[in-house]
């Protein structure tokens, strides 16, 4: 009898690996691929990017004050929205434009002076609030890019959109009629809020040379500096001066 009828079957060959694409896509993310193929242009694309729930906001928002761990890893789960950072920017507008005309009628009331609303500081929040979360991002994405840094636009647009929650607390503080503490409030924000930023844009600058990473992080945390500094200066100031009575009476 042969004994080789009685052999165990070959295994089949293991399936072929798969080559990783080296076009990642505009935004570099891993929800590209449940997007289906569709075009940068349509709604479609980005509809991925907004399916998430509130927990996972809040969540995302609470980690962002407390910068423990891999924030795009432990927190995004490598699955970064749009939903939050938009929302979270648009009521930091608010915040700040409600908390400031409430501060100031407060002072003003304080004086003895009347007060006047000041619609414009909306739109200046607007502007000034939209630029820091969606263009502040795209330049560091763009900047890191060029040096073959191999960011995540949608990753860095998280850091910078969730890291806006802080400053929600912070305008409604704000309103204590006291300078003093107005400050102390935007410094501890501002350094809680760079540790955030330092702490996951690091991963991708220290990509580059150690002399280009100087100076992106300096760029960095420059234009932080300077977006506290107007959010405290525009909107976080209101101090009205008291007039003394004017004495009328005759000396003589």
């Amino acid at each position: 009898m042969n004994n080789s009828s009685f052999s165990k079957p070959s295994a089949p060959p293991p399936p072929p690996v798969s080559e990783p694409s080296g076009n990642t896509g505009f935004f570099d993310s891993p929800r590209q691929s449940n997007n289906g193929g569709k075009p940068i242009w349509s709604l479609d694309y980005y509809a991925t990017y907004f399916d998430v729930d509130t927990s996972q906001v809040l969540n995302r928002c609470l980690k962002s004050m407390y910068p423990v761990g891999d924030y795009a890893t432990d927190t995004l789960n490598n699955q970064p929205d749009l939903y939050g950072p938009f929302w979270i920017a648009t009521t930091v507008i608010f915040a700040v434009f409600v908390c400031s005309s409430l501060a100031g009628s407060l002072a003003a009331y304080i004086a003895g002076k009347s007060h006047v609303y000041d619609f414009t500081i909306l739109s200046s929040a607007l502007f000034i609030v939209y630029m820091y979360a969606f263009l502040c991002p795209t330049l560091v994405w763009a900047s890191t890019k060029y040096f073959g840094c191999q960011p995540s636009l949608m990753e860095i647009i998280n850091y910078y959109g969730y890291g806006l929650t802080i400053w929600i607390p912070v305008s409604l503080l704000c309103i204590i009629p006291y300078d003093y503490a107005r400050w102390a409030f935007v410094g501890v924000a501002f350094a809680i809020t760079s540790v955030f930023l330092v702490k996951n844009l690091y991963i991708v600058i220290s990509r580059a040379d150690a002399k280009t990473s100087r100076i992106i992080l300096l760029a960095i945390l420059g234009a932080h500096a300077i977006f506290a500094l107007i959010l405290k200066m525009s909107f976080y100031s209101y101090d009205y001066v008291k007039e003394l009575p004017v004495d009328t009476t005759d000396p003589k």
